[in-house]
């Protein structure tokens, strides 16, 4: 079976080399697990592969790390950054022990562990703004999954037309810092850019709170340790805060 073809330019994939490179992909990332996991410590009896997006390990899931690794010796924790869209794949092709995300579909064999809110304010890189002010200064909209925007849309009516866009919090903070601007973002992200005067809230816009879930396998290898480690998110309540 062919799988890729060689001109003198170029190497192209055929139709079976396109049907076989998920499964490559998939294959590659099992084999170098297996690699990391061989060369763990004799004192690891347990090892866990937690991915979520980049603003939920920022807010809190690193935290979540250094507490768990306290309490169990023996752990060892691979921490993969994820989009949205890849998250619930990659947990049900076996790929990943724990996703952590915003929106979590009910599908069998799932479990979904909801787990304390996070509050998003709107913030401007300019004092005293009004909602409309903000909106218009540079607004960045950011995909928080669709219930936000399903709250934006209650709370504005329809979409800001705006020239930036992105999926990660960081990136539209670095923005803000940088070149100005307003957008929504967690509180826990935006408190110290707040407390020292390089951002400002916009008081009048609505405060938004989104649930995020932690989600396993119910039948995961490691399936009782697994449903611990998840139980442990929820002492994090300051994750809103």
């Amino acid at each position: 079976i062919m799988l890729f073809v060689r001109n003198k330019h170029d190497v192209s994939l055929t139709t079976a080399g396109i049907r076989f490179l998920a499964h490559a992909e998939k294959l590659m990332i099992s084999w170098n697990k297996a690699c990391h996991e061989v060369m763990l410590p004799e004192a690891t009896e347990h090892a866990l592969m937690i991915g979520a997006t980049d603003t939920i390990w920022s807010v809190f899931l690193t935290d979540w790390i250094v507490d768990i690794q306290r309490k169990h010796k023996d752990l060892a924790v691979w921490a993969e950054l994820h989009t949205s869209k890849s998250l619930m794949p990659s947990l049900i092709d076996g790929l990943l022990d724990i996703a952590v995300m915003f929106d979590a579909p009910a599908l069998p064999g799932i479990h979904i562990q909801a787990l304390p809110e996070i509050e998003f304010v709107m913030v401007s890189s300019q004092p005293n703004h009004s909602v409309e002010e903000a909106l218009a200064d540079n607004f960045i909209s950011i995909d928080w999954g669709e219930a936000f925007a399903t709250a934006f849309t209650q709370n504005f009516g329809a979409p800001v037309v705006t020239k930036r866009h992105t999926s990660v919090g960081g990136v539209a903070l670095d923005l803000i810092l940088k070149s100005g601007g307003s957008a929504y973002l967690p509180q826990l992200m935006i408190h110290d850019s707040v407390q020292n005067g390089k951002l400002f809230r916009v008081q009048d816009a609505p405060q938004m709170k989104r649930p995020i879930f932690a989600v396993c396998l119910q039948d995961a290898a490691q399936g009782e340790l697994t449903l611990d480690l998840i139980r442990a998110m929820l002492s994090f309540g300051s994750i809103a805060k």
